[in-house]
């Protein structure tokens, strides 16, 4: 048995890998630890692991306006990526309690660099595409981060880096939660290993409801924006409107962060909470969404194509992503009700996205997903004695 500290965050389409990574060891016989935001319990339940909460308290990713990306970009580098207070809390629970292998967020830094010098075995694991962290818009983005992050570097006696992929490549196993065909052109470093997507993830909500799509008659297009916060509420009804006037059955999901009693739906749409998508995938036709990671890519391994609304953070490389497999549509979150539902109709009745969606199940049923992610975590500490 080998102990596993798991540090996160609760970021809502993070904690799919995380937590289905975590029931995997826990399953395997291994002793699990996971340290993050209290939220992550009281939404998902428990895994199996044990939990200790970081102290920073519920709602401390609030905005006043969460159309604000530059607010947003420094409220993640100084409460959760660059944060000196979560390094300090890893490091305590170090202290209190040994570890053999630790798995921290590759978001959280400082964390990181705390785990890097520990001396322990340490692999991160990329919830997101890898391509966005190697270079581009989202690491010019968070360079300012990099004089903090080499500040609590030298406090720990780490040598300075050069960039924060430096962090990422200082780790013993980077895991990716997706695939390379959906990245093609990422240029891995030595220790990535390819997981790919996490199927088979423990629900994110601990209260589901109970939707019957038995009826086959017509295609079932599932919509589902954000998990969390990101002022999705005006574009979420444009897309229900769109759906109201096709010929299809549809289910709208809207996560905590909107009340489903909020949005005026058409006869043929039911609007809920929550559901996991894995009871729905298999008998959708066209899944309408975001373009958060999570949502893809349990969309394309089961071979459902996808109209994505990219509203920020990694979501506008994904639906590129996605449009360039020619496995859906990328349309901009301003569109309007009539080009959503042109935009729908047209790949409900494209044979060529439909194709090329199946290939992507086919070539994501290739990858190990959570338990090629246990295998790599034992083999670290197999290295290790």
């Amino acid at each position: 048995m080998t102990r596993y500290l798991i540090v996160t965050w609760d970021g809502a389409g993070n904690l799919v890998p995380t937590l289905g990574i975590a029931r995997h060891l826990v399953d395997a016989g291994h002793d699990v630890r996971i340290l993050g935001h209290d939220t992550i319990v009281k939404r998902c339940g428990e895994v199996g692991a044990k939990f200790i909460a970081l102290a920073q308290p519920e709602g401390w990713d609030k905005l006043d306006n969460p159309d604000d990306f530059e607010a947003e970009l420094e409220l993640m580098m100084e409460q959760l990526c660059f944060s000196t207070a979560i390094a300090k809390e890893v490091a305590s629970e170090l202290g209190r309690e040994a570890a053999d292998v630790l798995m921290v967020d590759c978001m959280l830094w400082t964390a990181l660099n705390v785990a890097l010098a520990s001396g322990l075995p340490t692999a991160t694991l990329f919830h997101t595409p890898y391509t966005i962290f190697r270079g581009g818009p989202l690491v010019e983005m968070f360079a300012p981060g990099l004089v903090r992050l080499n500040a609590h570097r030298a406090e720990l006696g780490l040598d300075p880096v050069a960039n924060l992929g430096a962090v990422h490549d200082a780790c013993d196993l980077a895991l990716v939660a997706l695939p390379m065909e959906f990245e093609p052109d990422a240029g891995d470093a030595p220790n990535v290993v390819r997981m790919g997507p996490v199927l088979d993830a423990p629900p994110l909500m601990k209260t589901t409801d109970a939707v019957d799509v038995s009826d086959g008659s017509t295609p079932l297009v599932l919509v589902s924006l954000s998990t969390s916060e990101q002022g999705q509420a005006e574009l979420l009804q444009r897309i229900v409107d769109a759906v109201a006037v096709l010929p299809v059955r549809a289910v709208v999901t809207t996560g905590p962060s909107i009340d489903p009693a909020t949005v005026r739906a058409g006869e043929n749409t039911r609007v809920v909470a929550y559901v996991p998508h894995a009871e729905l995938l298999p008998s959708t036709s066209l899944v309408i969404t975001h373009a958060g990671l999570g949502t893809v890519m349990t969309a394309l391994g089961n071979g459902v194509p996808l109209l994505c609304t990219p509203m920020g953070r990694d979501q506008f490389f994904n639906a590129e992503q996605v449009q360039a497999l020619g496995a859906g549509r990328m349309l901009m979150p301003g569109a309007d009700v009539s080009s959503i539902t042109q935009a729908a109709r047209e790949i409900l009745n494209d044979a060529p996205c439909q194709a090329a969606a199946k290939q992507m199940a086919i070539t994501i049923s290739g990858y190990a997903g959570a338990s090629g992610a246990v295998a790599a975590l034992e083999r670290l500490n197999l290295g290790r004695s």
